[in-house]
């Protein structure tokens, strides 16, 4: 583990607005204008970006759904047809984001770390991430089974949609930043 404080506004996943520069230091450059026509990015780095880009439009359609379903009037078929929807599609993100983080976890992070010592600090960076993470998803799902109640109110659901914003604001952050950690390694060291 690295020393350095994640709970500083440039280190925190809720606050940074980028990895870093002094843990960006020695790594290798992550110029996504390039990544298109490296023949090596075909691979596992485009599929580490599809399974992110999926990840981000499911938390996307979570917060557009939840706020369509304010606009609806109370009670009616399509406020309705809309929770049970939610609630299912915000239920089944928290499931598919804690998996995909514990793979990573147990088996793509350690991976990367005996491969690319250099990036100790950045692998820390993105640990602690997954910690605060999984603690964003355990409130999230929280307010998203609250979706699942019959008498589930507008208040419930502003509180779910609130719940949402702040984890798609979270996944956004994390995953740029844990594209531009791995994906330049793998590409530098297949070139």
């Amino acid at each position: 583990m690295s020393h350095f404080d994640y709970n500083a506004l440039e280190y925190n996943v809720a606050t940074r607005s980028g990895v870093s520069p002094s843990l960006l230091a020695g790594m290798f450059p992550a110029d996504r204008k390039a990544w298109d026509n490296d023949p090596q990015f075909l691979g596992w780095p485009a599929h580490l970006q599809r399974l992110h880009a999926a990840i981000s439009e499911g938390s996307a359609r979570l917060v557009g759904g939840l706020e369509a379903i304010l606009d609806e009037p109370e009670g009616s078929v399509q406020e309705m047809m809309g929770l049970t929807g939610m609630n299912r599609l915000g239920l089944d993100l928290v499931s598919h984001v804690h998996g995909h983080h514990s793979f990573e976890d147990a088996n793509v992070l350690p991976g990367f770390l005996g491969r690319f010592p250099q990036l100790a600090r950045a692998i820390d960076l993105l640990e602690n991430d997954h910690e605060f993470l999984d603690q964003a998803l355990d409130q999230s799902e929280g307010a998203f089974v609250v979706l699942r109640n019959e008498g589930a109110s507008k208040t419930d659901v502003a509180r779910a949609l609130e719940q949402a914003k702040v984890l798609n604001k979270i996944i956004n952050r994390h995953t740029y930043d844990e594209e531009d950690i791995l994906i330049p390694a793998v590409l530098k060291a297949y070139a």
